[in-house]
């Protein structure tokens, strides 16, 4: 049986906490009116990356399978920032369970 890591990513919490982060102007309520006033839709996507290096993307708005090359922006970013990761650790693994 293969393991998956499942990750779930909404792009607006993602832009909320990057500017909440990145400045010390803007209120938590003048972050979300802006936000709001940015975009009409948010992705929301569920990532199940499996040990064999496969990935399953889920838009959890239509249940629709997405496939890598479709990611853009900030949900690419976390799509390879996230199976970077991964691989790293699964190499860590190997190492001290061969050393």
């Amino acid at each position: 049986m293969n393991a998956s890591h499942n990750f779930r990513f909404i792009e607006r919490d993602f832009w909320y906490h990057k500017t909440l982060c990145d400045t010390d102007h803007l209120l938590p309520g003048q972050i979300d009116a802006m936000l709001d006033e940015a975009h009409s839709h948010y992705a929301d996507y569920t990532f199940k990356f499996y040990d064999d290096g496969s990935v399953i993307i889920i838009d959890n708005d239509t249940n629709n399978r997405i496939k890598p090359r479709e990611l853009t922006g900030a949900v690419y970013d976390f799509y390879v920032r996230k199976r970077i990761y991964l691989i790293k650790h699964n190499l860590m693994e190997k190492q001290l369970q061969y050393a």
